[in-house]
């Protein structure tokens, strides 16, 4: 496992993977997740204003467990998103895993190749650089957009736990899946270029 203190920029023709500013970022965040379909599959609240939105970031950039990243449009030169990655662990049986991975996106950019580009990009990171075997996610059982995205990369289930949502009131699935380099590099992601 090879140790990088803190989110390098990566790029892509899209996209760019920039780590996140609070005084910079937090505007162009709030006015995207003030937008309810962002919530709609997470267990967060819509944020009251700009000052709940910065500390969010605040507490996750100051974080020695994540990598924050600003998801920026290439052309535009605005945020539409972020990325966050847990930093690697070393399990006991000496595999080293990223324990999760977040992200939230424009609701306006959706379904056009944004978070494609994202993920290929944090996961050759991963992979490459930080040198994980796996790559750990959790997504909602019924969030078929997010389970097809993740699939399209390689993901693979491993299993479901039933969770309490506070937000809801309600007791949902959460799927568990895992990622290898192997299944990453035959993935459809991979192939589509």
């Amino acid at each position: 496992m090879i140790d990088v203190k803190s989110e390098p920029a990566l790029f892509s023709k899209k996209i760019f993977l920039r780590g996140l500013d609070v005084d910079k970022d937090t505007p162009e965040l709030y006015i995207i997740l003030k937008n309810p379909d962002i919530h709609k599959w997470l267990g967060t609240e819509i944020p009251k204003n700009g000052n709940e939105v910065r500390q969010s970031i605040e507490k996750y950039c100051s974080s020695n467990e994540v990598y924050s990243w600003a998801i920026v449009d290439s052309n535009s030169r605005k945020t539409i998103g972020i990325y966050y990655l847990w930093k690697p662990i070393q399990k006991i049986d000496g595999n080293t895993i990223i324990p999760a991975e977040s992200q939230r996106l424009a609701r306006h950019c959706w379904r056009k190749g944004y978070m494609k580009e994202s993920r290929k990009l944090v996961y050759n990171f991963a992979f490459n650089t930080l040198e994980v075997e796996e790559i750990h996610a959790q997504v909602w059982k019924k969030n078929i957009n997010s389970i097809k995205s993740m699939e399209h990369s390689g993901f693979k289930k491993y299993k479901e736990v039933e969770k309490s949502i506070l937000k809801y009131k309600k007791t949902y699935t959460e799927c568990h899946y895992r990622l290898t380099k192997e299944n990453f590099i035959k993935s459809d992601l991979i192939k589509e270029n």
